[in-house]
């Protein structure tokens, strides 16, 4: 997608300022947290971008297949030794039923015209007995404030079709598959790229987690497809 191909080059260097390590170390704990990887696991991962969250479950063993719009974004995939990745479409994945011990999509939905779609979607791919894993950009902090304003002004903005999730819509949504789902929230820094936000952020980050979920940045649900 034209989008996502004008930002790929640039994409892994926010994650490298103070700001963006913070972010991604939070949400990487989380999603690592909830995925549980295991030595052996075929994973799916919708949304694989640059391979950031797929190479940290390569390092535990696991078996990666990627999907992405983006040609450019696979490119940098493939330079990071993640070599099974090609364009897909989350609303209608092509593998058989129960392929896939885990399937996991970060930062990925809010671009999906179908959610619910390809929720199902992913469900279906997962084995009995593996877990569907999804993070995204929550709709109830000041960040997605920040990036509503920054879509306004900027029609080439990333962010101009997207749209972001509250906890509770999250919720609904893996639920209308019929498992349970668990839902946490994490990133509660301002978007602000400083020390003391930092600093600030890792301070609060736990208690925040614990008491005020919805109110994280970063959303996301674990279902285990029993």
């Amino acid at each position: 997608m034209q989008t996502f191909d004008s930002f790929a080059s640039q994409y892994d260097k926010w994650f490298e300022t103070c700001l963006g390590k913070y972010v991604l170390d939070t949400e990487m704990e989380l999603t690592l947290k909830l995925a549980e990887p295991q030595k052996g696991d075929k994973v799916l991962d919708i949304g694989v971008g640059t391979g950031i969250f797929a190479s940290a479950l390569m390092k535990y063993g696991a078996e990666i297949t990627g999907i992405d719009v983006s040609e450019k974004m696979l490119e940098i995939s493939k330079s990071k030794g993640i070599n099974n990745v090609f364009i897909g479409n989350a609303e209608s994945l092509d593998f058989p039923d129960d392929s896939f011990d885990l399937v996991i999509s970060i930062t990925a939905l809010e671009f999906i015209k179908n959610p619910d779609k390809a929720i199902s979607e992913m469900v279906r791919v997962c084995k009995k007995g593996g877990r569907v894993v999804v993070g995204t950009l929550g709709s109830e902090s000041c960040w997605a404030s920040r990036r509503m304003k920054a879509k306004g002004k900027d029609p080439n903005s990333v962010f101009r079709d997207a749209r972001f999730y509250s906890l509770d819509e999250l919720k609904q949504m893996a639920e209308k598959t019929g498992y349970k789902a668990i839902v946490k929230g994490a990133v509660f820094a301002p978007p602000h790229n400083n020390a003391f936000n930092v600093l600030l952020g890792k301070a609060i980050e736990k208690i925040c987690q614990a008491v005020i979920p919805s109110k994280g940045a970063f959303i996301i649900f674990r279902i285990d497809k029993i």
